[in-house]
């Protein structure tokens, strides 16, 4: 097992609702909580399932860079994972490639470290919690305070899909908050590099990354459009698991399935014709 501590003088609030958070979930992404101790010292020590695994953060930074049909099984988890935290009303509000432990053998991921997570009623998640780490945060948690913390996690996923396929997070030249927050206001353009992926994972990011948080895509939209289905026949059949760049053919079944999804109108007969 592993031992997370915890000096409880300073973060008692984060110790405390991090075990209470753990002990609601069981998913093949998520950290299992195996036990839990309140030391005499003024410690605290959260016991989790043992993973030898690396970070994705140390991964991409250390080892390589994440090629399309790798990035898209991680972010498959990822996201599988994210909407059953939302479907039990839990927001993580702090998902960051440190946060997410990588196994490259089988591009299987574990998310952990739930001391910022928000709890909330499921039909209306918001709040006015404004923790998290910056470079990740959702615009609207720091600027507009009361916000969607499930699309403020949509948002984390997105700039995550980012830094593991371009190895860099799309803000990483702000020095501090201040140049960060002018960058929000101007909507910096965050657009994936053309020569990274194909137009498909591109639409798809796009539409996490959207500054005004009601135009973003929901965990559940992601999770049907990144099904493993779609994923085989659509995404990883057209790009090479080498990582060598290439410009991938386009999917006109997926893309059939991000149009029916965001306009209900669409009939099926004419998504098949965009083929």
């Amino acid at each position: 097992m592993a031992a997370k501590v915890i000096d409880l003088l300073l973060w008692n609030k984060e110790y405390k609702n991090e075990i209470a958070v753990l002990q609601r979930l069981k998913h093949p992404s998520i950290i299992g909580l195996l036990d839990t101790e309140r030391r005499c010292d003024g410690r605290g020590v959260i016991y989790l399932e043992y993973q030898s695994d690396p970070t994705l953060s140390f991964y991409v930074h250390n080892v390589s860079t994440l090629s399309e049909t790798v990035a898209v099984d991680v972010l498959y988890s990822l996201v599988d994972a994210v909407h059953y935290l939302h479907s039990l009303g839990i927001s993580h509000h702090d998902i960051k490639p440190d946060n997410i432990l990588f196994k490259s053998v089988n591009h299987s991921i574990k998310l952990f470290d739930f001391g910022l997570s928000v709890c909330v009623n499921p039909a209306k998640p918001f709040s006015r919690c404004n923790a998290g780490s910056p470079l990740y945060m959702a615009p609207e948690v720091l600027i507009h305070d009361f916000h969607n913390v499930f699309y403020a996690d949509i948002w984390s996923i997105g700039i995550c899909l980012y830094e593991i396929l371009a190895g860099k997070n799309p803000f990483a030249t702000c020095k501090d908050i201040d140049e960060l927050e002018v960058e929000w206001t101007n909507h910096k353009d965050i657009s994936l590099p053309v020569f990274l992926c194909s137009s498909v994972l591109r639409n798809l990011y796009s539409q996490m990354v959207a500054y005004d948080p009601n135009k973003r895509i929901s965990s559940g939209e992601l999770k049907k459009i990144l099904s493993k289905n779609t994923q085989k026949k659509c995404i990883g059949n057209s790009l090479r698991s080498s990582g060598e760049k290439k410009k991938a053919k386009r999917s006109s079944s997926v893309q059939g399935v991000i149009i029916s999804i965001h306009n209900k109108k669409t009939k099926k007969k004419d998504v098949k014709k965009m083929k």
